[in-house]
């Protein structure tokens, strides 16, 4: 398989699924005003946790025990499911204890958990199964027809009497159980039925043992990323967590290609599979942070009517946050490909390291300065937080290997050469 063809088969087939999704992010803020916005994703945030619990990132073990064909296949797309069905009954026993116990939860934000929770266990599960077999197509077809599925009913709820708010809310955490069911189905229709079975004692052993480092380092990423959500919410008005969940999302899609890089050159770093591997990094890192610089200095000047333009009227707050985040954006840029370069080096623990430092100093600063200065403090303090991490990656990679900081920040025009040659020309074939 050509490792190039792969590399830009994901960015393609990723970037047309994180473009339908931001559509859909659009059309949700326009259609709902800040307030109900920023309350729909502070729920899929916390469902998000609780997803990531559930999980307990098997899915890197499905990958990695996949791709080797350690384990089969089928067996593995087995276990996704009988795993997501035993989350499913555990969601509903733990909301009939707490209703004992005179808790009260309303059923539609249960029905709201379960949906999403189950879904997204067995869409990310199902999906690694596909990428062990280097598809990286399918998943972001079924995601990318899920959107635009979306995007139509968003658009004539207005013009349908059936069809109201609260429904296309539960439809939309619903969305991800039937992304899920979708994908298993095209899994097992392309799979060998001899095959089928549960894994065994020693499988499951060795599943779980290589999933629990990534579990704990996804655990505290997780909480780096969205621990000020909860300070936001609970010191700010909905409209101004509406307005900062809008400006964290902006903030994403800048993590986008390094994401997807990242997640290309994972096992290529790991198989030795890149030639001047350091210097490549470099080009990479220095060639992101100077196209995203001119990306954030466009938005410095066009942003403060650009997007309320955008998302609507009721997020003219974004603008002031959006300038103190910057920092950040541009720091996790870079900081992807590096932690992919650890974790491929079987570093994890740099990584982890970094991240919990960073992590304390969000906390710190997120209680301290949150319920006096809002949203503005907020994106400050992450981005000091994430400023935190990239400086001790950055240490870190010196120590190793004696290498001067100035190169990942001094961009050349002939780096985007070198780029070409350093990752694609000197690539090896599996």
């Amino acid at each position: 398989m050509n490792i190039q063809k792969l590399i830009y088969q994901n960015i393609f087939w990723r970037g047309l699924f994180v473009v339908s999704a931001f559509l859909l992010n659009i059309l949700i803020a326009r259609h709902f005003d800040a307030a109900i916005t920023g309350w729909i994703y502070y729920l899929f945030t916390i469902f998000s946790f609780f997803t990531l619990l559930g999980s307990f990132s098997l899915e890197s073990g499905l990958i990695f025990f996949g791709s080797k064909k350690e384990i089969p296949l089928e067996r593995l797309g087995g276990f996704s499911l009988i795993w997501t069905l035993m989350i499913a009954v555990l969601i509903v026993l733990i909301y009939f204890i707490l209703a004992i116990s005179g808790i009260d939860i309303p059923v539609e934000k249960f029905q709201y958990a379960l949906l999403f929770i189950c879904g997204s266990i067995l869409l990310t599960f199902i999906t690694g199964l596909f990428y062990a077999q280097q598809n990286y197509i399918t998943s972001n077809i079924v995601g990318i027809t899920i959107n635009i599925l979306l995007i139509i009913l968003l658009l004539n709820i207005n013009s349908s009497s059936r069809l109201t708010d609260e429904i296309f809310i539960s439809i939309y955490f619903g969305s991800f159980l039937l992304a899920g069911g979708v994908l298993l189905l095209l899994f097992f229709q392309r799979s060998t039925i001899s095959n089928f079975g549960l894994i065994n004692r020693e499988q499951s052993k060795k599943l779980f043992r290589y999933s629990m480092l990534v579990f704990l380092s996804n655990v505290v990423f997780f909480l780096l990323y969205k621990i000020d959500y909860w300070f936001v919410n609970k010191y700010c008005s909905p409209e101004e967590l509406g307005n900062y969940i809008q400006i964290s999302k902006v903030g994403q899609m800048f993590l986008l290609l390094p994401g997807i890089l990242s997640a290309s050159l994972f096992p290529l770093i790991a198989g030795n599979h890149i030639a001047k591997l350091e210097d490549a990094l470099k080009t990479i890192s220095r060639t992101i942070f100077f196209f995203y610089l001119l990306g954030c200095g466009f938005l410095v000047i066009v942003g403060k009517w650009l997007f309320p333009f955008v998302f609507g009227d009721s997020f003219s707050g974004m603008y002031q946050p959006f300038l103190f985040l910057i920092p950040g954006i541009l720091s996790l840029s870079m900081v992807s490909t590096m932690a992919a370069y650890f974790s491929g080096k079987n570093r994890v623990s740099i990584n982890l390291t970094g991240s919990f430092i960073a992590l304390v100093v969000i906390i710190t600063g997120d209680a301290l300065l949150i319920p006096k200065y809002g949203i503005a403090a907020a994106a400050a303090v992450s981005s000091v937080g994430y400023l935190t991490y990239h400086i001790f990656v950055l240490y870190t990679f010196h120590r190793m290997h004696h290498s001067r900081v100035i190169d990942f920040f001094y961009f050349r025009l002939s780096d985007l050469r070198k780029l070409k040659e350093s990752v694609f020309k000197n690539t090896k074939l599996l």
